[in-house]
């Protein structure tokens, strides 16, 4: 018997629960049903066409399933390839090596070495040392080896293919999308990252955690920016296989790119706080600039997974405006130098971060503007 406060697996409000959680997860679950259906049909079709090892179709199939159309293409395009480089190989190697096990043993070390060089070298021969090591141990006498080999390109071959339509018609996901939700992301962190530098800056955040903080969305920021490169590569692949007509992903890219620096140089300006007299004349512009440039990029990190028109403001312009000139009254007032050579860089560091900053933030807002997903026409489908 169940006592209250104790968990239930078989409680329907936990089922309820876990449903409602996997509902949410949209792009999980149209990836699972590619999956689902790359996996069928190629484990038919195989059968259908009496193939004697049709595994190898299925394995092609599930291996090549991506996340979105362009990743799919490239994973098939890549697996051919190795593919096609180990069977050869392996094939080569069977017309000298016989099956007894020392020069067997010397052959397979001897197609071993180049091809993991070549894997090595290019990513997409990783594949290649599998293929040959398949290509020679398979063989059993009865069947050429080189009939073996063009059996195993051509159950690859088939495999990618049923797996790259499977991508392009069922619940097709667009590299375009991914990039956009990348993106995002990455506004949101450097976001989280302006507000860290701000409170190093003032000296209102704690400095013996301030680093570990500021390091923890450093990593993130890094890792938000490679997926969002890959995006970048995948949508150029669906661009260049006639596959979108979305814009070119790499204005946006390069301005992410950009962005991401000027924050850096913030970085570098906010490594000690300012002194105590530059706060007083600078906290009041740098506080504005906190409250309009954090709107911004929250607003811009919205539009950006939405895909819809970000929405225009100057007020952080005028902030970066007000900075601008309260510093070079410091300057011209000569005050500068009585706070010391690093008061004195960081804050030339810092003025010349934000300059970068009023020029790339309104770019980023044009640059999604070009990721407007396109209206629908009224009383279409």
């Amino acid at each position: 018997m169940w006592h209250a406060g104790r968990s239930n697996p078989g409680n329907p409000l936990r089922w309820g629960a876990a449903l409602q959680s996997v509902a949410g997860r949209q792009a999980q679950l149209r990836f699972a049903v590619r999956m689902m259906t790359a996996g069928f049909l190629s484990f038919l079709i195989a059968g259908l066409l009496g193939l004697p090892q049709g595994y190898w179709v299925l394995f092609s199939a599930v291996i090549v399933m991506q996340n979105n159309v362009g990743s799919s293409l490239k994973a098939a395009a890549d697996r051919l390839v190795g593919t096609i480089a180990g069977a050869l190989v392996g094939f080569l190697a069977t017309l000298v090596v016989t099956h007894d096990l020392l020069p067997e043993a010397l052959m397979l070390a001897c197609v071993l070495g180049p091809l993991g060089f070549l894997a090595a070298s290019h990513p997409r021969f990783k594949v290649a040392p599998v293929r040959a090591i398949i290509v020679i141990l398979s063989r059993t006498g009865q069947e050429p080896a080189f009939w073996l080999a063009v059996e195993r390109v051509m159950e690859i071959i088939l495999g990618g293919v049923i797996s790259v339509a499977v991508a392009l018609l069922v619940l097709p996901a667009r590299a375009h999308s991914d990039l956009a939700e990348h993106a995002s992301r990455l506004i949101a962190l450097l976001g989280d990252v302006w507000k860290l530098e701000l409170e190093s800056l003032t000296g209102a955040g704690d400095a013996s955690t301030m680093g570990a903080r500021l390091q923890s969305v450093n990593d993130r920021i890094r890792a938000a920016v490679a997926a969002a490169e890959a995006s970048g590569d995948d949508a150029q692949r669906e661009r260049a296989a006639l596959l979108t007509e979305s814009d070119d992903p790499d204005p946006l890219l390069r301005t992410l790119r950009r962005l991401r620096h000027d924050f850096i140089l913030v970085g570098r300006a906010s490594a000690t706080p300012l002194p105590a007299p530059v706060l007083e004349r600078l906290g009041a512009p740098l506080a504005r600039i906190g409250r309009t440039l954090d709107a911004e990029l929250v607003a811009l990190a919205a539009s950006a997974k939405g895909r819809t028109v970000p929405p225009f403001s100057d007020e952080m312009i005028a902030a970066l405006d007000d900075f601008a000139s309260a510093l070079q009254r410091l300057r011209g007032e000569g005050l500068l130098e009585q706070f010391g050579p690093q008061a004195a860089g960081s804050l030339f560091t810092l003025g010349f971060a934000f300059e970068e900053l009023r020029r790339e933030v309104p770019d980023l807002r044009n640059r999604l503007a070009e990721f407007v997903l396109p209206a629908r026409p009224k009383g279409g489908i």
